[in-house]
């Protein structure tokens, strides 16, 4: 049951008065094939959104809009993949939505759309917008959601006299695995297929359906992601000559397995089917319901409640005193799990993270409850005391969700289902104190564009004899308001502070600008144009995917000082979707703590714990008396991979975390580098 308003003595003043209101019916429609997930018709879809920049609010019919789950605009089902909705709003109203599948939030798969929201501006008339596909945050079959404000590209060409039919199925359940289907194997081992009636166009022959029971039109697997559950969904489109329509098709799902003696073995469908399968061949293109192989739904897995520790250190962000518990700043952890913000007003317990003594570590034990193996999505966000915090600095706090190298990504967890699971401790925005930018550092950072393929941006040609000027936009707002820049939207573009210039005309764009301390080294940014408060920027990627910004690192002198200047490599400016340059920190670690105190008789470097590890170990050092102290990683070729310690620590005993996630299967070494003395240590990472 949903929480709404009373709305009852609202709805009446709407009758009463309604002739005072010029209202607009809005009719949307929505397909839900472009989702990674087995999406039901009784699925709650949900359009949620602003109404004039106000959310909760009461449209005119009654309805509410809102950006949690106190809308009421739910889409009915009106056949398969596609839902329909239609509410009334005023002539003068401004509405800002997107649509939520909570069936994909429940498991554990984004239900929010990508990013940019859709507008509906003031307008006279009834609106009718066209059948738009969900833009997921997820990518499927290499096609990703950010594609605009209101799209209605699905993921399949249209043809001109043809008519494209998508074929989905879902390959979980025991008819799948009686038939061979493993997903571990690839498309060199294993196929999965569509075989049907040959249909023949009754006044020309030469017209044939795409089907063919003798040989297989073959499906793609929809993610190459195996966590994700679109990993183990096929689809594909299959092109029908218009003169086709009207025909019944009927067909099977098949695999194809490839045996020891290199034959093909084809096992078709059965499990729960009576008969072969069926459709219409439509007059327009149209995706076909999803449906599992053999009729024969997967067991469903029994959900597991365990308690889920979230650690992080904001000890860099309390060291510059952006951050300060006695200010009344608070963490949390926001996710999938707990309705992402709308926690922070209805359940703050399980998601506000409480400091432990003596440090600047912050924890919560999470308690959650899902089927095992699930991938569940997440991010940390710092919530500033704003009276307090302006105040002090003198201006309202910056957006305090999580940015930095990650570019908007949600950090990821595999749910395993244990009673406890302790999360590897993490930084927020993964600054760790050797990205640290000290009081009294600066430096200059030269930038270079190549903005050759710009001029052709059919979106916005380049026109800098027209008046266009070339500088950056910001998207970390947290690193943005330690340089003196209001950081409370996420987008922050540089033009009165940034212009690139292109004196010897060769389409380099060059500019400079001076950071300066205390802060830390990490560059968030796009490079972007225009003029006249009209300019366009490098898309990037979606929060799905890393490269929404660049991000590039200000490497720092061998003795740990900050270099006057800094030069960034020349890029090229980049006019289309898709990730964005950045760069991997090299200072990442997940964790390093002292474990006791006492002074060490030696100095010694222990074996990691576990090992072989996947993707995270852990394993403990001790130094015998202050020095300056390294530790770094080597792959089996000798090559330096990062750095997990590199300043002066006190003699005591230490226990520091590696995260592995993004480097390859293969033997590394660890070391331990002192003044006086140098230990190395083999581990092994299996992916």
């Amino acid at each position: 049951m949903k929480l709404i308003f009373n709305t009852g003595a609202l709805a009446l003043m709407v009758l009463l008065v309604g002739d005072a209101y010029a209202q607009r019916s809005v009719t949307l429609t929505l397909n839900a094939s472009t989702i990674p997930d087995t999406t039901s018709v009784m699925s709650l879809f949900e359009v949620r959104g602003n109404l004039n920049g106000n959310a909760p609010d009461t449209l005119v019919d009654g309805n509410i809009i809102d950006w949690g789950d106190l809308s009421t605009l739910e889409p009915d089902n009106i056949g398969g993949d596609y839902w329909q909705i239609t509410f009334q709003i005023e002539e003068d109203d401004t509405l800002t939505f997107k649509f939520f599948s909570q069936q994909a939030q429940d498991n554990g798969v984004n239900g929010w759309e990508a990013d940019p929201n859709p507008m509906l501006y003031p307008a006279a008339n009834d609106t009718v917008l066209g059948l738009h596909y969900f833009e997921s945050q997820s990518m499927l079959h290499g096609f990703q959601g950010d594609r605009g404000a209101w799209d209605q590209t699905q993921i399949f060409e249209s043809k001109q006299d043809s008519v494209a039919v998508w074929f989905r199925v879902a390959m979980f359940g025991s008819e799948a695995d009686i038939d061979g289907y493993d997903p571990l194997l690839g498309e060199d081992d294993q196929a999965i297929g569509v075989r049907g009636a040959p249909l023949v166009d009754a006044m020309d022959t030469l017209l044939v359906g795409p089907l063919d029971w003798g040989d297989s039109f073959e499906l793609r697997r929809e993610t190459d992601e195996s966590t994700a559950i679109a990993f183990n969904i096929y689809s594909w489109v299959a092109y029908y000559p218009a003169a086709l329509a009207g025909q019944e098709q009927q067909y099977k799902f098949v695999q194809h397995h490839l045996a020891t003696d290199s034959s093909i073995v084809v096992a078709w469908e059965e499990g729960n089917l009576t008969d072969n399968r069926s459709f219409t061949v439509p007059v327009r293109d149209t995706t076909l319901q999803w449906v599992y192989y053999g009729d024969t739904a997967p067991t469903p897995g029994v959900p597991v409640l365990s308690n889920i520790v979230f650690g992080v250190n904001l000890e860099v962000f309390e060291d510059i005193g952006l951050f300060d518990p006695a200010r009344q700043d608070t963490l949390w952890v926001f996710g999938d799990f707990n309705a992402w913000q709308n926690c922070r007003v209805n359940t703050p317990d399980l998601c506000r993270m409480e400091k432990e003594p003596g440090g600047t570590k912050y924890g919560a034990a999470v308690p959650i409850e899902r089927i095992a193996d699930v991938k569940l999505g997440y991010k940390y966000f710092l919530d500033f005391n704003n009276d307090a915090f302006e105040n002090e600095f003198g201006v309202p706090p910056p957006s305090g969700w999580e940015e930095g190298h990650r570019t908007g990504i949600n950090r990821h967890f595999i749910f395993e289902g244990a009673s406890q699971q302790v999360l590897p401790l993490a930084y927020y925005n993964d600054v760790t104190p050797n990205n640290l930018m000290p009081a009294g550092a600066s430096t200059t950072i030269k930038f270079a564009v190549d903005m050759v393929d710009a001029f052709n941006n059919m979106a916005q040609p380049f026109d800098p004899a027209g008046g266009d000027t070339v500088s950056i936009r910001l998207g970390d707002p947290v690193w943005a308001h330690t340089q003196g820049i209001d950081g409370t939207d996420h987008d922050i573009p540089l033009l009165d502070r940034v212009v690139l210039t292109d004196d010897d005309a060769d389409g380099v764009y060059v500019g400079d600008w001076t950071i300066t301390g205390p802060s830390y080294n990490i560059l968030t940014f796009k490079y972007l144009y225009g003029r006249d408060g009209t300019y366009f920027s490098e898309p990037g990627s979606d929060t799905n995917q890393e490269g929404r910004n660049r991000a590039h690192f200000i490497r720092k002198n061998p003795d740990g000082s900050y270099p006057m200047e800094y030069v960034l490599d020349t890029l090229v400016f980049k006019t289309g979707p898709g990730p964005l340059d950045h760069e991997l920190n090299p200072d990442i670690y997940t964790g390093i703590e002292e474990i006791s105190a006492e002074v060490p008789s030696s100095i010694w470097l222990g074996p990691n714990y576990p090992n072989p590890f996947n993707p995270v170990t852990t394993f403990e050092y001790a130094i015998s008396q202050q020095a300056h102290v390294r530790i770094r990683i080597y792959d089996a070729l000798g090559r330096l991979v990062t750095t997990l310690v590199d300043g002066v620590q006190q003699a005591a005993t230490y226990a520091v975390t590696f995260d592995a996630s993004r480097y390859a299967t293969g033997v590394y070494f660890y070391r331990l580098e002192t003044p006086g003395q140098v230990l190395t240590e083999r581990m092994l990472l299996i992916k």
